[in-house]
């Protein structure tokens, strides 16, 4: 029986030096493969067979104009919509001032709202870690309180969705939420 998935267009395996041990044992796949909400996708899983460094990567292969997503959460049904975020994508939600802008290795996600907001208190949490001062204690408070709140009972939840590729979505069902899409042209 074949277990390969009839949605691969393209499949290669080489081997390079690891950029971690530096042998010659950094096992490297790639695959075009359909991926439901982002299209043709090259999937790059990369594992060094001696020191166990892993990596992957996902690349969307088709652009489109880019889109900015307005999604205006009120019940807490709407923290289970989910959000496709690619890895040029910039998210903000201004009710807490957070923003979770694209770096050099920012990955493709899928998630939810909740997950987003769990994301949020994840990097709030590895922010005071560093922080050597207590000055933001009542931002961070507020933060958190906000978001106890809106997990627990629902509240009013902004997220705005700016992504240059056109790839990134947010699903929601009819009764959830109310979602504007705006289309920008030019890059």
């Amino acid at each position: 029986m074949n277990n390969e998935t009839i949605f691969v267009e393209y499949k290669n395996t080489y081997t390079e030096i690891c950029p971690i041990c530096g042998d010659k044992t950094f096992k490297i796949n790639e695959v075009i493969h359909l991926q439901p909400h982002l299209g043709r996708t090259l999937i790059v899983s990369k594992l060094c067979e001696k020191c166990g460094y892993k990596k992957t990567e996902i690349i969307p292969l088709e652009i489109k104009k880019r889109k900015i997503i307005v999604y205006k959460a009120t019940e807490k049904k709407d923290l289970y919509s989910k959000i496709v975020r690619t890895s040029t994508a910039t998210i903000y939600i201004p009710e807490l001032g957070a923003v979770i802008e694209p770096g050099v290795d920012a990955p493709v996600f899928i998630t939810n709202i909740e997950g987003i907001l769990s994301r949020i208190e994840d990097a709030i949490d590895r922010i005071r870690v560093l922080e050597d001062n207590r000055t933001n204690d009542e931002e961070v408070t507020r933060i958190r309180e906000y978001i106890a709140k809106v997990k627990q009972k629902g509240g009013e939840l902004t997220i705005i969705i700016d992504d240059p590729t056109g790839l990134s979505k947010i699903i929601a069902k009819e009764s959830a939420g109310k979602i504007v899409i705006e289309y920008v042209e030019g890059r």
